[in-house]
């Protein structure tokens, strides 16, 4: 009989263990701007405001200065991994560098992410998405 209790209260526990705490998902936030592109080693520099150095090739971005904040400090996006899509399609990228001349929501693209989200480099410029992964 004890046993059948102690079973009893242990099952109750655990149901309102589990039914006390839902988990919710959190939905990320999605960003929408412009995306331009940019060649690090002669618009900044190989060293980005984040400090990793960049190319041509590397899959990063420069977040505009109202989201990176302080241009005179690492932002706290410095290392933050992105998801940005567009026209041409979709890539996963870290943020390394910082646009002054961006909008709110635009991001500057090296040519390697560019190509892969946006596409025509004679355009210049191109309408994305992005988010936080």
């Amino acid at each position: 009989m004890l046993r059948v209790i102690l079973f009893l209260v242990l099952v109750s526990m655990a149901i309102v263990a589990v039914t006390a705490a839902p988990v919710r998902l959190e939905k990320r936030k999605a960003y929408h701007g412009t995306g331009t592109w940019f060649i690090p080693a002669t618009e900044g520099g190989v060293y980005g405001a984040c400090g990793p150095k960049e190319g041509n090739k590397s899959m990063i971005v420069a977040m505009n200065a109202k989201q990176y904040g302080n241009m005179n400090r690492k932002s706290k996006w410095c290392g933050r991994k992105l998801r940005v899509k567009g026209p041409n399609g979709s890539a996963t990228v870290t943020v390394n560098d910082a646009c002054p001349g961006c909008d709110y929501g635009d991001l500057d693209l090296t040519p390697a992410v560019f190509k892969k989200v946006v596409g025509d480099f004679d355009i210049g410029v191109g309408s994305i998405t992005w988010s936080e992964i």
